[in-house]
């Protein structure tokens, strides 16, 4: 008689665990989001969710409306600072002869050479932000730096010298775009990320107003063996350096690492990117990525349309 066996159970489908190091790190080629949440999703409360979205709102959109608005008003100093003596000082117009004609064509150079060196330093600064582990040690440290091109302003005392310093100015303030737009794509879905851009990029407005006031004001400032130009950059230089102290210390990494989440708003934060597919941040170069990039058309689209603006 043939005695028929129970069939076994099957075996639980385990997840693959990712390839840490022995610190138990995730490799380079993977997100970093997945020391915190693995490769499976988690469910998440919406409530924690909608929370984890709040206190982000309010510690980055004006952290990053404070830092791009001092970006436009570093770089407007200039217009402020031709009236108030820069132009004479530095001989940035010179009359011609015999014509009598006034040429202020090293004045204009000034102004260019600033977006001439924000063109040098985009790709070097991004790569950096991209490849370190720490980016906002990054952020913090040309932030510094971009705090002491702008208050030696006040020691140029020649025409020359100031191109050196506007492009050097450029250079060392092309991080805060590429910063910024990088921490926007870590921590919002798709969805979100173009109103939040608008947030930050909007606060020009708001430093047109403010900055125009300060120059005013520090402009009336005669005592002191300065120009008063010269005190104008040395405040907007000082107002920097304050921010570039606040990158070190108040911007996280990432969501993964958020000192201002919970345990449980820090899994939602990241829970909510995978989604959208959008992930955190890797370190590693991935060509198959560049190949996809330059298969799509929407890539190129977008660069006819911002070409032609």
């Amino acid at each position: 008689m043939t005695v028929l066996q129970e069939p076994k159970p099957p075996l639980p489908i385990t997840s693959p665990t990712p390839s840490t190091n022995p610190n138990g790190i995730p490799s380079k080629d993977q997100d970093i989001a997945i020391s915190l949440v693995g490769l499976q999703p988690t469910a998440v409360a919406p409530s924690t969710t909608r929370r984890a979205i709040r206190k982000t709102d309010r510690l980055l959109i004006p952290f990053m409306c404070l830092g791009y608005g001092l970006v436009y008003y570093d770089k407007a100093i200039l217009g402020s600072a031709a009236l108030f003596g820069m132009t004479s000082d530095l001989h940035l117009s010179v009359v011609l002869q015999p014509s009598g004609k006034v040429d202020t064509s090293r004045l204009s150079w000034a102004t260019s050479l600033f977006y001439f060196g924000m063109l040098a330093g985009l790709y070097p600064l991004a790569f950096l932000l991209q490849r370190v582990d720490r980016p906002r040690l990054v952020l913090g440290g040309v932030v510094v730096l971009w705090s002491g091109v702008c208050m030696l302003t006040a020691a140029v005392t020649s025409w020359r010298g100031l191109y050196a310093q506007r492009f050097a100015l450029g250079f060392v303030e092309s991080v805060i775009p590429t910063a910024f737009m990088t921490i926007i794509s870590g921590s919002y879905t798709q969805e979100e990320q173009s109103l939040r851009q608008s947030w930050w990029f909007s606060s020009t407005g708001w430093f047109t107003i403010i900055g125009g006031g300060l120059n005013y004001g520090f402009a009336q400032v005669e005592g002191g063996g300065l120009k008063r130009w010269q005190y104008i950059y040395l405040l907007a230089g000082s107002l920097t350096f304050l921010f570039g102290l606040a990158c070190f210390v108040l911007l996280p990494d990432s969501p993964v690492n958020a000192w201002f989440l919970t345990p449980e708003e820090r899994v939602a934060a990241v829970e909510r990117l995978r989604a959208g597919q959008t992930g955190v941040r890797c370190v590693r170069f991935k060509g198959a990525q560049v190949k996809e990039a330059l298969l799509d058309m929407k890539v190129w689209l977008v660069a006819v349309m911002m070409a032609s603006a």
